[in-house]
């Protein structure tokens, strides 16, 4: 068992981790010391001899013991993961609900627009057309920013990639613009094109983008880079210098391009530095850049219930499987 620091370990900790977060028995069908009778329920309890007692009922009323020892933690952790398996299960029978009632709504609103509606749109387009020349610059023009400033944080060559990928951006918003132009949804213009030519069209664009890809998409490994003498650590997206001269490690705001090219792996080494220095993983720096890699880790395991948009609220118990063991 290898729990989340930030998990609950004793049953009041886990009856304060629901409370917090406002999941409420009764909803969820999670009774967090109650040795609950009724169908339909999971839940955690010590008994009279002392032991901790982690147990599911069925639909039908039948009782499945799942853990029942002296050990609280795992016991605690136990329903603790079942819990979290159970979110996901409602986030996802959630988003499929939402997504067929956007459906319905659609087809009731499809025809957005009548007749006269739509000539009068056809008759902004010059008003329109000089903001969607602009509109298609910028979107080049700024995504190839992006793409430089991406390049240089990973340390990473996109190669031919920073000239396809604005392309393709570019592409994408004039034929947004097309649509608006005409007044009319993309759904309605994409109904007019030819299935054949789609699929002609969506695998041209992932051919070239793995084609480019191969070549260019160079990936630095963290470690230490050496050159003409000077010694570099890279973690992440950060660079670290050795200063010589004051035998310390410091952040660096600029790398020799050679790091950054295809031919990067020449320099994934100690060679080019004459002298000792100090080992980079012994510094604050390590440490922390290690720590924030575990604290991502963990953030992405075990934060599950932050849905941007789903909420304890739309929890509905009808979604959990009662007749499964756990």
């Amino acid at each position: 068992m290898t729990p989340n620091l930030d998990e609950p370990k004793t049953i009041e900790e886990l009856r304060s981790w629901f409370k917090e977060r406002g999941y409420e028995p009764a909803q969820t069908r999670f009774f967090v010391g109650v040795d609950f009778r009724a169908p339909k329920a999971f839940g955690i309890y010590q008994d009279e001899l002392g032991e901790y007692v982690v147990y599911k009922n069925k639909a039908d009323g039948t009782r499945v013991i799942r853990y029942q020892g002296n050990d609280q933690e795992f016991a605690v952790h136990e329903l603790y993961q079942r819990f979290q398996q159970e979110i996901i299960n409602q986030q996802t029978r959630w988003t499929a609900s939402q997504s067929n009632n956007n459906n319905s709504k659609w087809q009731e609103n499809s025809f957005s627009y009548d007749s006269y509606e739509r000539d009068q749109l056809r008759n902004e387009r010059g008003r329109k057309l000089p903001l969607i020349i602009l509109l298609v610059i910028l979107s080049f023009v700024l995504t190839v920013a992006f793409l430089l400033r991406l390049q240089t944080k990973l340390g990473r060559n996109f190669g031919l990639l920073l000239g396809f990928i604005p392309f393709v951006v570019m592409c994408v918003v004039m034929l947004f613009s097309y649509t608006w132009l005409n007044g009319i949804t993309m759904r309605e213009y994409l109904r007019t094109v030819p299935a054949p030519l789609k699929r002609a069209v969506i695998t041209v664009v992932f051919v070239v983008t793995f084609i480019f890809a191969i070549p260019s998409w160079e990936i630095g490994e963290n470690g230490y880079y050496s050159i003409n003498n000077n010694l570099y650590y890279r973690a992440g997206g950060n660079w670290y210098h050795y200063d010589d001269s004051r035998h310390d490690w410091e952040h660096s705001y600029s790398v020799p391009s050679q790091f950054t090219s295809a031919s990067w792996s020449s320099y994934n080494n100690t060679k080019s530095h004459q002298g000792s220095y100090e080992f980079f993983e012994t510094t604050d720096y390590y440490s922390d850049w290690k720590e924030a890699q575990r604290s991502y880790s963990e953030s992405r395991d075990y934060d599950n219930d932050h849905d941007s948009n789903w909420s304890s609220n739309d929890w509905d118990s009808g979604y959990t499987d009662w007749n499964s063991d756990w």
